[in-house]
């Protein structure tokens, strides 16, 4: 790659690559990001093709007005040899004509696309974002092990990556030798929520649409329903809650959808536990409400916020759950100990101890006050560390830096 000096011009050209423009904690935070971006940058933003189980946050694009966004209909999550050469010639045409400075992928297979594509074509700088990773928990080892391997070989030209949280750093640089430290920095997701909604009548009309009674207390987990979420332990614990004769006044949710929802619902089946898709009734304490777009209805409306995930990069929900003052329950998984504080504003448990994770669980069930106590904790702790103008503000001064080693200078 040829190193460029003394390069000078007004805005440098930005392209961000999204695996899927779906529901989920890439879009949720890229979107905003970009958009408060856009005065000092010229942003392109190319993203894939939705699975048939997930659903594009279109309320994202009404929000934040302005920015190009160009599907690749043939990037898809599923490998397919023949739709993904057409998606990498795509991206690399793309790259050719558009001329950024900068390219920042986020996600897998968009990673390796974007930061290939970007080496052949001579973009100047290479960002990739890690999320999450797929190094355990999702596949064999074997596979696991393959994609590790190629993390580890484009890594060599990525010029600089991002992580989320210091747990997550850990695993790139120490765990999984990914990449050395001195290409990774941490940059916190942020978040820009509108405070002047009202959470009263946010909290009024969930729990009206979904039954809920006043003295109903209400326990989610929010996601996708992939096998490295774990769902079958959430509702291994609820089965073990509801089969006490005290707990009348509970009720499960699960938000969102994926996979495995059919496994998941025969699991119910299976144990004899009633569940639907629209109401909590006397007999029925648990409801799939598939994807709701409006997190400000979900957070406000549930008391407790639950995750069982087996592998995590920045977990979205324990973020959004402490801002909305609910405590939250969670395995120790990836960053979530980065994202949240145990014994302050919720509880984390042992991957796979159930007795546990019920106790916890249980005891912020019959407790208002400590659920209200950690809420607020949590709601102070999400609003400093989250900010969403701290990232952009780290996130503007690592690209320039980026660009000055580069000898790239814009006014």
């Amino acid at each position: 790659m040829t190193h460029i000096s003394n390069y000078h011009t007004k805005s440098p050209r930005l392209l961000i690559i999204l695996n899927r423009f779906v529901i989920g904690g890439q879009a949720v935070d890229t979107i905003p990001l970009a958009w408060f971006l856009k005065n000092d940058f010229d942003i392109l933003i190319l993203y894939g093709e939705k699975e048939k189980d997930e659903i594009e946050p279109s309320f994202l694009i009404e929000k934040y007005p302005g920015l190009v966004l160009k599907k690749i209909k043939y990037l898809r999550r599923s490998i397919n040899p023949f739709s993904d050469l057409f998606a990498f010639f795509t991206v690399l045409f793309t790259i050719l004509k558009y001329k950024p400075h900068i390219v920042h992928t986020h996600g897998a297979k968009s990673g390796f696309i974007g930061r290939i594509t970007s080496f052949l074509s001579g973009v100047p700088v290479v960002v990739h974002t890690f999320h999450g990773h797929f190094f355990h928990s999702y596949f064999s080892r074997n596979i696991s092990a393959l994609i590790a391997f190629v993390e580890r070989s484009v890594g060599k030209i990525t010029t600089s990556a991002i992580c989320l949280s210091p747990a997550q750093k850990q695993e790139l640089v120490e765990t999984y030798k990914i990449l050395p430290a001195s290409k990774v920095s941490i940059i916190p997701l942020g978040f820009a929520f509108d405070q002047q909604q009202s959470a009263g009548q946010c909290r009024q009309a969930f729990r009206n649409k979904y039954g809920l009674q006043p003295h109903d207390v209400a326990v989610g987990i929010v996601g996708r329903i992939v096998p490295v979420k774990n769902h079958a332990f959430f509702l291994q614990v609820a089965e073990q809650i509801l089969a006490e004769a005290t707990n009348t006044n509970v009720a499960f949710f699960v938000v969102g959808d994926g996979e495995v929802r059919d496994k998941v619902e025969a699991l119910l089946t299976e144990k004899q536990i009633a569940f639907n898709n629209n109401r909590i009734t006397a007999a029925n304490r648990v409801v799939f409400t598939s994807w709701i777009t409006d997190m400000y209805e979900v957070m406000n409306g549930l008391d407790i916020v639950a995750l069982t995930s087996l592998n995590e990069g920045t977990p979205l929900s324990v973020i959004e759950a402490q801002y909305f003052k609910k405590p939250v329950v969670s395995t120790d998984a990836g960053g979530v100990r980065d994202t949240m504080i145990d014994n302050v504003t919720g509880f984390i448990t042992n991957q796979d101890d159930l007795p546990a994770f019920k106790q916890k669980l249980q005891l912020l069930i019959n407790n208002r006050e400590l659920r209200e106590t950690m809420g607020e904790a949590g709601c102070k702790f999400a609003s400093e560390q989250f900010s969403k103008q701290n990232e952009i503000d780290r996130t503007k001064s690592f690209y320039f830096s980026l660009l000055a080693h580069k000898g790239l200078h814009f006014q």
